[in-house]
């Protein structure tokens, strides 16, 4: 089955198959210790180059929103943008057959053993790896910002806003997504207007 993708992209390369998609998928979750959406960012746009780094910016910013795991939301949309309800079907599973067969695996076997210290040694520094590897594609994400339309002001000052109130304070994202988020919305759709006015 060949792609059936009916949107335009810049990048490079799309997937071959439904069951290239799942394998690719079931791959990036293997690779996801600590957090997909640190391994994500690498794997579509620098390896797979299935997304621009803009694109999948805008992938993730919509995951984000949307209740439920992120990642799994990106998956999803990867997929059916592609094959349809096929290649989500193929994407998620992809993510979640193998890692889940494992992680039962693990769970028993922390069971036994969490209270050995080298089992609690060895998750203080997985839990530091994870850590940066968060760090790490916040960071590349935050360098693709720069030409958002929404401009580095506006979003940088959304940035703290958000990090203040949800990272500092532990207020809900159910409160401030409508807060920061649709005056956020409001104004790319004003800068939006104003360049394509601009243009013509």
């Amino acid at each position: 089955m060949t792609s059936t993708a009916k949107y335009k992209t810049s990048a490079p390369n799309k997937p071959k198959s439904c069951w290239d998609l799942f394998c690719s998928f079931t791959l990036m979750a293997m690779q996801a210790f600590g957090g997909s959406t640190a391994i994500a960012q690498q794997f579509l746009v620098d390896q797979k180059k299935w997304l621009t780094q803009s694109e999948f910016l805008d992938l993730l910013t919509v995951s984000q929103v949307l209740p439920g795991p992120n990642i799994m939301i990106l998956t999803i949309v990867v997929g059916d943008r592609h094959f349809g309800w096929r290649g989500a079907l193929a994407s998620f599973l992809g993510m979640i057959t193998l890692p889940a067969t494992l992680m039962l695996s693990v769970f028993v076997f922390y069971q036994q053993y969490a209270e050995n210290k080298w089992v609690s040694d060895a998750l203080v520094g997985m839990a530091a790896s994870a850590s940066g590897m968060v760090a790490g594609a916040a960071m590349k994400l935050l360098y693709n910002c720069k030409e958002n339309i929404i401009t580095p002001p506006v979003w940088i000052f959304g940035l703290v806003i958000t990090f203040i109130t949800v990272g500092m304070l532990k207020i809900s994202m159910v409160y401030i997504l409508p807060i920061v988020g649709i005056p956020l919305s409001f104004w790319a759709w004003y800068r939006f207007i104003k360049e394509r006015s601009a243009r013509s």
